[in-house]
C-alpha cells in the first residue's frame, strides 16, 4: 500500500482498500477485518470526519434500508497508484530507441507546457521571480521553500514528484526539470543546483546568486 494509506493505521487502510472495490456495509467490513461492528463503526466515523469516506442508505432486499459506505474523491486518491512504473517503462523505451537527446527534448517540452508563464515571469524583479517559482513548485507538489543562510538565498525542494523515475534517469530528468522549473524562470546565470534528490541527496537545493 502507498505510504499515505498505511499512515492511517492497518485497520483504516484495509477499510479504504476494501471500499476501493465497491460499496460495503459496516457488517461486511467487520467480517473482512474480523472485528465487531462497533469497532468498525468507530473507524468509519473517523474516516467520515476526515472526508475520506461517505455513506448513504440503500434497499438491500427485505427490511429497512441499510447504510453503505463508499470512498469520496479524497479517499480514491489514497488508493495505491503506479504511475511511476508506467513512466519508467515509457522513458526507457524512448531512451532505447532515440537516446538522451530526444528524451531530454521531450522532457523539456513537457515541463514548459506545465509552466507556460515562465517567460513572462522572467521580466519581474528577482524576488518576485523566486516567489512565483516557489508557488508553482508547491502547486506541483515539490514542497518548496525559500531558505536564507546569511546573504545567500536558496530555493529548496523537499519532495521529488518523480522520485523513483529520477533515480533511473537523473542525468536527463533532473537536469531538464531543474532548468525548466527553476533556472529559466529565475534566470540561468543566477541559479546553481547544489544538491539533488535524484542523485542521492535529501533535497533539491538551488543557490540563487542575487
Amino acid at each position: 500500500m502507498d505510504s499515505d494509506l498505511s499512515m492511517l493505521g492497518e485497520s483504516k487502510a484495509k477499510i479504504i482498500a476494501s471500499l476501493g472495490e465497491g460499496e460495503k456495509t459496516g457488517q461486511q467490513l467487520a467480517g473482512l477485518l474480523d472485528v465487531n461492528t462497533t469497532a468498525v463503526r468507530e473507524h468509519m466515523d473517523a474516516l467520515e470526519r476526515m472526508g475520506i469516506i461517505a455513506s448513504r442508505f440503500v434497499n438491500l432486499g427485505v427490511g429497512r434500508p441499510r447504510k453503505v459506505y463508499h470512498l469520496t474523491p479524497l479517499g480514491v486518491e489514497l488508493l495505491p497508484k503506479h504511475y511511476d512504473t508506467l513512466l519508467n517503462v515509457l522513458m526507457r523505451k524512448i531512451h532505447e530507441k532515440s537516446g538522451d537527446v530526444l528524451l531530454s527534448q521531450l522532457i523539456s517540452e513537457v515541463v514548459r507546457d506545465f509552466n507556460r508563464d515562465a517567460d513572462e515571469g522572467s521580466r519581474l524583479p528577482i524576488e518576485e521571480r523566486i516567489k512565483k517559482v516557489v508557488d508553482f513548485l508547491n502547486l506541483m507538489g515539490f514542497m518548496a521553500t525559500v531558505e536564507k543562510d546569511g546573504e545567500r538565498t536558496f530555493v529548496v525542494r523537499h519532495n521529488c514528484i518523480f522520485n523513483k523515475t529520477a533515480k533511473l534517469f537523473s542525468s536527463v530528468l533532473c537536469n531538464e526539470c531543474d532548468t525548466s522549473f527553476v533556472k529559466e524562470p529565475i534566470g540561468k546565470a543566477e541559479v546553481e543546483l547544489i544538491s539533488c534528490i535524484g542523485k542521492g541527496d535529501t533535497s533539491c537545493k538551488n543557490l540563487i546568486k542575487t
